[in-house]
């Protein structure tokens, strides 16, 4: 038996006492795992890594022989990339578990974890990068081997219903009747050949490159993802759009669609509705000369880019219609015109060209401001190039095949990467760090933050030592 002031006595984690032959010394063994006998779960022992003599822990010397470097414990992490990843992201496991199992809801969020901390990962190189991060620290009994991922994303994909009241939860808790709501379709290439959701045709199967459609809600305010559904990548977006406001009981937003969702079909979606429509139209359109809105166009403030916009209204179908001229694409345009033409440049041709260059111009059922259609639009194309980062990637290493389910449960994974994502490039903005950088440069510079410890056994990490700015980050990012 061993008395309770011993056990008291601080020592490794993990690590259970035992009495031995001689007084006052006992022997501190290191937990190795569980056995099962007959049914029960039981701990399982290992090597001795100690001893308590006199009330005080020893550690058992280093004996002659050295442990191969392929098994010493990593005692250098990086450590603010995750540390951030989770300051921004840490309430989405509690929404995790109000859906799935506690151990599963905290695999699936540290999967999520390691990809927006690391960006577009392979599954087959996560192992390696979480023992090698603070994500080990937080989550030290983490399945995140290759084959334990592959299991999960199938298992994943396998209960649509969790994923399903997952986003459900989302909507119920972020949309009110002021959030201002974006709803995008957005393709994603999918190199599979056995998935389903391409909806393959002969060609496309010879060519092994199809297309998934993803059709997001986005908060226009906290410009992130609220939930996500896919379709097969061959069906149109007013097909899927449709079934995503049924499916998640929507009663209002914008849906920002590109030039293949027929004006027509827009139309008869929003008639008897709160949901706007944002399409684009073609260059060449009439109504854009019919409306002079290539004239008299004035500044358009809060933009990002130097920018010029009007709005008109066509007085016989009541639309709204949005033009604005990005005078750095102007320059491009006009110049890549120039240079494919060479002596061909027909002077009359090129001036009636040259007033359409740099122009995209918007269709709407809802009257909206000039710097409300940029800055919508402009985060559409944000949100949709983060879900085009985190890929497919599912590796076939990983697991025999693509499957649909792997494939539904690892965009569900990339959903959630994504909004850790949009936190933390909005945190960044919010304190000036993308004026003169790019969030993959500060990302980066996270990354190669570090803590180390002399003894990983006794979870003991400090900083190492870094230059005044990124002390300045940490601090600012409240991660010292």
């Amino acid at each position: 038996m061993v008395p309770e002031n011993i056990r008291k006595v601080p020592r490794p984690k993990n690590t259970v006492v035992l009495p031995t032959k001689h007084e006052n010394v006992y022997m501190v063994l290191g937990r190795v795992g569980c056995k099962y006998d007959r049914g029960r779960r039981l701990p399982k022992n290992g090597k001795v890594v100690g001893h308590i003599i006199d009330g005080k822990y020893v550690e058992k010397p280093v004996s002659q022989k050295r442990t191969r470097l392929s098994k010493r414990q990593v005692s250098i992490i990086r450590y603010a990339n995750v540390a951030f990843a989770h300051s921004m992201g840490n309430g989405l496991l509690k929404d995790l578990g109000a859906v799935y199992d506690e151990r599963d809801a905290k695999n699936i969020y540290c999967l999520a974890l390691m990809r927006a901390s690391f960006g577009d990962i392979k599954d087959y190189q996560i192992s390696r990068k979480f023992q090698e991060s603070y994500a080990s620290i937080l989550f030290p009994d983490a399945a995140m081997s290759k084959n334990s991922i592959s299991r999960l994303l199938s298992l994943l994909g396998c209960d649509y219903k969790g994923i399903h009241d997952f986003m459900e939860n989302r909507v119920k808790e972020l949309v009110t009747e002021q959030t201002k709501v974006l709803v995008d379709g957005m393709l994603k290439t999918d190199t599979s050949q056995i998935n389903s959701f391409a909806g393959f045709s002969y060609k496309e199967r010879i060519k092994g490159v199809t297309d998934v459609s993803i059709i997001a809600a986005i908060d226009a305010e906290k410009k992130e993802p609220i939930c996500i559904k896919m379709y097969k990548g061959n069906l149109p977006d007013f097909v899927n759009c449709a079934d995503f406001f049924d499916e998640f009981s929507i009663k209002g937003g914008l849906v920002i669609s590109d030039k293949g969702f027929p004006l027509s079909k827009a139309l008869d979606r929003t008639k008897d509705s709160k949901i706007g429509f944002l399409n684009p139209i073609k260059r060449s359109s009439r109504i854009i000369r019919k409306l002079g809105l290539l004239e008299d166009r004035g500044f358009v403030e809060c933009s990002e880019k130097d920018a010029l916009g009007k709005m008109a209204q066509d007085p016989d179908t009541k639309l709204y219609y949005y033009s604005f001229l990005d005078l750095d694409r102007e320059s491009k345009e006009e110049h890549d015109y120039v240079k494919g033409k060479k002596k061909r440049l027909e002077p009359k041709k090129f001036q009636k060209k040259k007033e359409s260059f740099g122009t995209v111009t918007f269709v709407s059922n809802m009257k909206l401001t000039l710097p409300e259609v940029y800055q919508y639009y402009a985060l559409r194309w944000e949100i949709e190039l983060l879900f085009k980062t985190y890929k497919s990637v599912l590796s076939m290493q990983t697991t025999r095949e693509h499957d649909d389910d792997s494939v539904i449960g690892s965009e569900f994974v990339n959903f959630l990467s994504v909004i850790m994502t949009c936190r933390m490039k909005n945190r960044l903005g919010e304190l000036g760090y993308l004026s003169d950088n790019s969030y993959g440069e500060m990302l980066d510079r996270l990354t190669d933050i570090t803590k180390a410890s002399i003894d990983p056994r006794l979870e003991e990490w400090t900083l190492c030592t870094m230059n005044a700015n990124d002390e300045e980050l940490l601090e600012k990012l409240g991660l010292k």
